[in-house]
């Protein structure tokens, strides 16, 4: 694995509070102090970046335009993949017939519900992530660690605009999150929609996505044994109140989650990425936002108009995963209303607390947290 050798086994160790800046990073887990609600110092585990990729972040000169370019080419992903594959069909005739199988394919792929996609190493392996890492350092945070036996469903929030979270975050080896999860194996997950967009759908498989289906999700949970399900909750609808400093989930009526969860008897982890908000500016206006507003409700996903620094350049962001403390699940086949309620509002009671614990040292600056 690409971790450091200070992220391999050791124990964290009590350290003084950890800060949002770049330059106090350091290369091993650790746990920061903080004022639990009965007075008493809680240890989170904390995972700053490797040593590595805090060097490489921190570079000037050639390994800084390396990392600007390469993560402006990751943002453009979605479109840039598609758009290769016309360029070979229009330009190469013996290609024309495989590719129009290839893309047949994509929609009969078994792996898009599967329930574990069709995840490789390697890919998430690969140096460039190196790259990626280094422009959006990872820092990963722990309240409890969490036993590999079982299996987890994951509420990330927020969604973002291009929901780096799912990809920099779950879907590299260089973010460090394996390490801290020891034993459980993630996976992302996606509209059915962008799994079967031409070549980027593979990339999204490669990195562990599967489809955000029920069918897909329950066929995950039940292979147990660590195999867990991270989903951004607020999804397509929450991306277009994605701004700098905005904190606005879409999660009050989100309950299908939560029914998964007690169907499966897979705990809740209440996951909040500080950062995520923080990459592109949104265009924000009246007939605009009425617009996008239609268009999600009859395509099933969003089209935010943004743009970061000198167009569509993402804001170099540390992302700071919060992980909270599981709400236990107990199985249920056929919960209730009642029960799926009783359990949501408790996830929404967790979810503010780990807000409101965590921001005052990783987003200072951010927005109270507003719940819809």
């Amino acid at each position: 694995m690409f971790v450091s050798d200070s992220m391999q086994t050791r124990e964290p160790a009590p350290s003084k509070e950890s800060t949002s800046g770049a330059a106090n990073m350091s290369d091993s887990p650790r746990p920061s102090p903080f004022e639990s609600r009965n007075g008493a110092m809680e240890e989170p585990y904390v995972f700053e970046p490797s040593k590595d990729i805090l060097q490489l972040s921190q570079a000037g000169g050639l390994s800084m335009v390396i990392q600007t370019f390469l993560a402006t080419l990751f943002t453009a992903l979605v479109l840039v993949m598609p758009l290769a594959l016309i360029y070979v069909f229009v330009l190469v005739s013996w290609a024309r017939i495989p590719i129009v199988g290839y893309m047949a394919f994509c929609f009969v792929d078994p792996a898009l519900d599967n329930g574990v996609g069709r995840r490789i190493q390697w890919v998430r392996a690969l140096s460039i992530w190196k790259y990626i890492n280094a422009y959006f350092p990872v820092r990963i945070v722990l309240e409890k660690r969490l036993d590999p036996t079982n299996s987890y469903l994951f509420g990330v929030s927020p969604h973002g605009i291009l929901c780096y979270s799912g990809q920099v975050v779950m879907g590299s080896l260089r973010s460090g999150m394996d390490e801290a999860l020891k034993g459980i194996i993630v996976h992302p997950a996606g509209l059915r929609h962008a799994l079967t967009v031409p070549i980027f759908r593979d990339y999204l498989l490669a990195i562990g996505t599967i489809s955000s289906s029920r069918t897909s999700i329950r066929k995950c949970l039940a292979r147990g044994n660590g195999h867990s399900v991270g989903i951004v909750i607020g999804g397509a609808k929450e991306s277009l109140y994605t701004n700098r400093g905005s904190r606005q989930l879409i999660l009050k009526n989100r309950k299908g989650f939560v029914r998964e969860a007690i169907m499966a008897g897979a705990h809740l982890v209440p996951t909040f990425v500080f950062g995520e908000n923080d990459i592109f500016w949104q265009v924000e206006h009246p007939l605009l936002r009425r617009l996008q507003r239609w268009m999600q409700s009859k395509m099933m996903f969003a089209l935010p108009v943004f743009y970061g620094r000198f167009g569509l350049i993402p804001r170099r962001t540390q992302l700071t995963a919060v992980f909270g403390s599981p709400l236990l699940v107990v199985k249920n086949p056929n919960p209730t209303h009642d029960e799926i309620n009783r359990v949501h509002a408790q996830y929404l009671v967790e979810l503010r607390r780990i807000y409101a614990r965590f921001k005052p040292i990783y987003d200072p600056e951010g927005d109270d947290l507003v719940i819809a």
